[in-house]
């Protein structure tokens, strides 16, 4: 998964706001800026599990004096956008957010900014809003990566049957290919996603209405499933 960090307030604090790692003064003399304790450790963690990690900011910092103080602190990361192009590419698409991680292909951002959390409602983004002062930011951020996590498979299945039924209407046929067509466009097992499958069923969002031929069907419950706050309280209430 694609996780963009933002930096000021989330990593760089913007005065005494967090507990940050040592800094010595030849680092203060090159404009090495603080970073919240505990970054490393995170972003290496969420690396070694196969998650790709980004900074995605609003500041006109240069995205060579970004990976300047990152790699201070050992960290290193697969993209930076700062401001500049950040302005660009939401002009380019006509789109009247502050951040819009799905333009460079986030699946999450982590941010402070409760502007942010209210944006990733109207524009239907992921984002996990994380007070400066919040000592359990960590946990709050792997417990939210868990869950969307666990939500893509599911959004991707349910977009392949809503596809296969036109939108609710006709039965589902051939539901084994739909599952190995999710199971490569996410890197699930075929498996995992019978799993996603039976979760549907288990919560009578979708049927088994035929055995020869077999066939699929959403329920009128399954029917109103539409938004992704939809999908992901199907995940919380499992949990």
């Amino acid at each position: 998964m694609n996780i963009s960090f933002d930096l000021d307030s989330t990593l760089i604090p913007n005065g005494k706001e967090f507990e940050t790692e040592n800094r010595n003064g030849i680092a203060k003399l090159f404009g090495i800026e603080e970073m919240r304790k505990g970054t490393r450790e995170l972003i290496s963690d969420l690396q070694n599990q196969g998650h790709k990690v980004h900074i995605y900011t609003t500041s006109y910092r240069t995205k060579t004096k970004i990976r300047l103080t990152l790699k201070y602190y050992g960290i290193k990361v697969s993209r930076i956008v700062n401001e500049k192009e950040n302005r660009k590419v939401l002009k380019s698409r006509n789109i009247n957010s502050s951040k819009f991680p799905p333009a460079f292909d986030f699946d999450l951002h982590i941010d402070d900014l409760k502007g942010v959390g209210i944006e990733s409602e109207k524009f239907n983004f992921k984002a996990i809003i994380v007070e400066p002062t919040d000592k359990n930011w960590i946990e709050k951020i792997k417990n939210g990566i868990q869950q969307t996590y666990l939500l893509k498979p599911l959004k991707r299945l349910l977009k392949e049957l809503w596809l296969h039924s036109d939108n609710c209407v006709e039965p589902i046929e051939h539901i084994w290919f739909s599952i190995k067509e999710v199971a490569q466009s996410t890197g699930y097992k075929n498996e995992e996603i019978r799993k996603y499958l039976n979760l549907l069923v288990d919560n009578k969002f979708i049927e088994n209405t035929s055995t020869k031929p077999l066939l699929y069907e959403f329920t009128e419950k399954g029917k109103d499933i539409k938004t992704d706050c939809e999908i992901e309280q199907i995940i919380k209430n499992v949990g």
